[in-house]
C-alpha cells in the first residue's frame, strides 16, 4: 500500500488528490514504490513543490528541496492541455513548454515521471464523474 502525506498547501493538495485517485492502481504502485526520488515541480505561475518518493511514502514540501533528482517546469495551461489530451508531452518538451533539469544520462527518470505524473493527470481528467477534489472520509 502507498501512503500519501496530507499536505498543507494548494499545489501539493492538488497532487495529493490526483495521486490518491490512483492509490490502488497496480501500475501506479509499481511506479512509485521504492522509487526514492525527489522531484521539484514548478507549475507556473505558482510556487515550486518538491514531491518526495521514499519507500511506500509520498511526501510534499513547499519550495525547492536541496539535492533533488529532477526539476520540472510547466505552465498550468500546458499541464491542463496534457491532462485533457489536447497536447502531447514529448511535443511539449520539444517546444520548450516542459523544461526538465537533472536528467543526466538517466532517461528512465523521464519514463517514470511520465508514468507517475502525466498518467495520473490524464486518468483523473478522463473520469467525467470524478470529484477528486473532495476529501474522502478517513483520508486524513
Amino acid at each position: 500500500m502507498i501512503n500519501i502525506q496530507f499536505p498543507d498547501d494548494l499545489i501539493s493538495l492538488s497532487l495529493y488528490n490526483i495521486f490518491s485517485y490512483r492509490k490502488n492502481d497496480r501500475k501506479f504502485i509499481k511506479s512509485v514504490k521504492d522509487w526514492n526520488k525527489k522531484i521539484v515541480l514548478q507549475v507556473e505561475p505558482f510556487y515550486p513543490v518538491t514531491v518526495i518518493f521514499q519507500g511506500n511514502d509520498i511526501r510534499f514540501e513547499r519550495g525547492e528541496h536541496e539535492g533533488s533528482d529532477m526539476k520540472v517546469k510547466i505552465h498550468i495551461n500546458t499541464m491542463l492541455d496534457l491532462a485533457f489530451g489536447r497536447a502531447d508531452a514529448f511535443s511539449a518538451m520539444g517546444e520548450g513548454k516542459i523544461v526538465m533539469e537533472g536528467l543526466g544520462s538517466d532517461s528512465s527518470l523521464i519514463v517514470s515521471f511520465y508514468n507517475i505524473f502525466m498518467d495520473s493527470m490524464m486518468t483523473v481528467a478522463s473520469d467525467p464523474q470524478l470529484h477528486y477534489y473532495e476529501i474522502k472520509e478517513g483520508a486524513r
